[in-house]
């Protein structure tokens, strides 16, 4: 090539270069509000390891994408989609976190498609200032401890995928623009039916909403939405038969409506597995699916009687026609006690309600007592529906092999042991569902016959309930000398590894979490279990070791008593003395149902208003002194100003009551935890009036938030 011709192109050459140069540098520089964004929004996360080593000469938009981080920018400097992912086992972010400020900062980022904050610890409501991100097209806020109700999702046009799974979001649904494509909302709080128009949300592919509390029936057009691909409606307690001409979409690949309450046939689109559709449908009640794997039908529509421990020394008679006259002599007269009751009752509501339902009166003398409600035996006989309901959507009882405790504890090994003592060994374990357990290994008496054994078994299986650690199933094991003889029972308990009530009062992670709705309800969930425990057989289960160390709390904040007593067989008729367990143990333990029932139902009640005592102050109550100057002072502040009783409270729940609520529930605590055994109420008295400061505090919650919005 000639000089003449080779400097042009040289010269062309080396400025193509540099202007590529040039636009690359500044398509990728951040600008300084970006740069600051992320700076601070590491701070409000409190430096979480994938953001630790950022310093002032990172380039942001240049860091390598890893499971951890992950950046990507616009040509003109702007963040464009956002992934931070945590090791998914960071508890909640300090007592400074605010999740309004978190929001604020992310809203600088403008340009923002999509975000992902995973497993980061990250607590508190999701403020309603998240629509001004307007641009996002992808949100996932997965496995946080996010709390409250859902914010409106509907001016964000754009967004098209929202995961929103394993947080404490509820109980109503959220509400969604008509361009979502994946919704995940698993593992929240969501109760109720599910709503109709998501029927109408034509692009949708993914929906998820396993492991929530959603109840009655599947709107049968879900199935046949044009795009959609995957449908998880598991484990919750959604009720009813599905139509049998109920219509597929041609799109849908994967259906799990396992662990619900779903009774009657299949339609033909979901009845079988195909190369193209997945389908999981066990533990409901379906006539269609393999019954290995279903519940009884009653299952699905039960009413559970109380048990009544059974006379070993009764004896079946051959006058069955008068017995046939007197039950049916004995229904009638029950009828008409029955109807009289229910009108007493109802003249009585009426009556409460003309005098502003004030439940708790004070009495002239000055002390704070509520009427004590007597239960008779045949009261208690029957559950009440209240009691009924905590009973459904229990896992159902089962009896175990012993080869699958070996495999879920590991063959019992120390690994897996969790306690010992004189009630036995505890061991964790995981079952091949993927649950974990706790199974209690127990030596039975040498002398205990397998009648007893039996008895004992079917009595034990009805302490099955949402709000107690309840029995999932027993395996009986023969000695290694006799295969005849049984041995050892094992007791499998559902595990809960959520901490306890106490815990979420003290430690500062979790402290913000219960404000003052979610500590009322916590307590109304022990005094449901409680109630379960003193009506489930008569007598009833009483005397309970009932601390708040023994109130253990799930993911979703649901309360649950462990520790609860067991009960006894009585050897003789009159059921009065020489009771006995058919367990080789020390038998001082939770084990006893026979003593005077309504002294310990008393003290059951003395226990629980020390809980709500806690509860209230976040304090323990202390020694019998400290108690004394705690209900004294809570007493005074009842008849001085509101500020006084705002004071004592814990500082944690301030701002977050209804006075009344709080209120009602300080009358609660106090009377409960009355000196003089008859002052204390009724449970059936105390969960009446828990539930009222629920009222009053969601009404009081409605007001304000009508009071912000205007």
């Amino acid at each position: 090539m000639p000089k003449s011709n080779f400097l042009p192109v040289l010269l062309l050459l080396l400025h193509t270069i540099f202007s590529f140069l040039s636009f690359f540098s500044c398509s990728q520089q951040l600008s300084a509000s970006q740069s600051q964004a992320l700076f601070r929004l590491r701070r409000i996360l409190e430096y979480p390891p994938p953001l630790s080593s950022w310093n002032r000469y990172t380039s942001f938009c240049y860091l390598p994408s890893s499971p951890s981080l992950s950046i990507s920018c616009s040509s003109t400097g702007q963040i464009t989609g956002l992934y931070i992912a945590g090791d998914g086992g960071r508890s909640s972010l300090s007592a400074n976190f605010s999740s309004d400020s978190l929001f604020t900062t992310l809203s600088r980022l403008n340009s923002l498609t999509s975000l992902s904050l995973v497993s980061l610890g990250i607590w508190g409501p999701l403020p309603a200032k998240i629509k001004r991100m307007s641009s996002l097209q992808a949100l996932n806020l997965s496995s946080n401890y996010f709390n409250g109700t859902f914010p409106d999702f509907k001016p964000m046009a754009l967004l098209s995928e929202l995961d929103l799974g394993g947080n404490f979001l509820g109980p109503e649904f959220p509400s969604l623009a008509n361009s979502i494509a994946t919704l995940v909302l698993r593992k929240n709080n969501l109760r109720g039916e599910l709503p109709v128009f998501l029927a109408a949300l034509d692009h949708l592919q993914k929906l998820d909403l396993s492991s929530n509390k959603l109840s009655g029936p599947i709107p049968p057009l879900l199935f046949s939405l044009p795009t959609l691909r995957y449908l998880d409606l598991s484990a919750n307690k959604l009720q009813g038969a599905l139509p049998l001409s109920l219509s597929c979409g041609n799109d849908l690949n994967f259906v799990d409506i396992s662990r619900n309450l779903l009774v009657g046939g299949l339609p033909s689109c979901i009845r079988t597995n195909s190369s193209n559709l997945i389908v999981l449908n066990s533990w409901n009640c379906l006539s269609a699916a393999h019954l290995k794997y279903q519940h009884p039908n009653s299952y699905c529509m039960r009413k559970p009687l109380a048990a009544v421990l059974p006379d070993s020394n009764k004896k079946v008679g051959s006058k069955s026609n008068l017995g046939l006259i007197l039950g049916v002599v004995g229904g009638i007269i029950g009828g008409i006690l029955l109807i009289g009751f229910i009108l007493l009752l109802f003249l009585k509501k009426v009556k409460s309600e003309m005098n502003g339902v004030k439940f708790l009166h004070k009495p002239i003398d000055g002390s704070n007592s509520i009427p004590v409600a007597k239960r008779t035996p045949a009261d208690a006989r029957h559950m009440s529906q209240g009691v009924i309901i905590g009973t459904l959507g229990i896992t159902p009882y089962r009896v175990f092999t012993i080869e699958e405790l070996e495999e879920a504890a590991n063959g019992f090994d120390s690994s897996n042991l969790v306690s010992e003592g004189r009630q036995g060994q505890f061991f964790k374990g995981w079952l091949q569902d993927g649950s974990t357990v706790l199974v209690r290994r127990l030596k039975l008496k040498q002398k205990s016959s397998p009648q007893n054994l039996l008895r004992y078994i079917d009595i034990i299986s009805k302490l099955r309930h949402r709000h107690l650690v309840s029995i999932l199933g027993h395996c009986i094991s023969a000695g290694e000398g006799n295969a005849n003889t049984p041995s050892t029972v094992f007791l499998v308990f559902e595990y809960v590894s959520n901490g306890t009530l106490r815990n979420h009062l003290t430690e500062w992670r979790k402290r913000e979490m219960l404000k003052w709705p979610q500590r009322v309800t916590a307590v109304i969930g022990v005094a449901k279990g409680l109630q379960f425990l003193h009506t489930v057989m008569i007598p009833g289960l009483t005397g309970n070791d009932l601390k708040i160390e023994n109130i253990l709390l799930d993911e979703t904040l649901t309360a649950k008593i462990s520790n609860y007593n067991l009960p006894v067989l009585p050897k003789n008729k009159n059921k009065k003395v020489d009771c006995e367990i058919p367990f080789d143990i020390w038998e001082d333990g939770n084990f006893g149902s026979m003593q005077n029932f309504e002294n310990g139902e008393k003290e059951d009640i003395y226990q629980l208003g020390l809980i709500l005592l806690e509860v209230i102050t976040g304090k323990p109550p202390g020694l019998q002194g400290e108690l004394d100057a705690v209900r004294a002072q809570l007493l005074k502040s009842l008849t001085d100003s509101p500020a006084k009783l705002g004071i004592i409270v814990d500082p944690t729940i301030r701002n977050t009551f209804a006075y009344d609520s709080l209120r009602r529930a300080v009358e609660i605590a106090i009377n409960c935890a009355s000196k003089d055994s008859t002052e204390r109420p009724s449970i059936d008295d105390v969960l009446w009036n828990l539930q009222y400061c629920i009222q009053i505090q969601d009404g009081w919650a409605s007001s304000e938030n009508l009071s912000t919005q205007s």
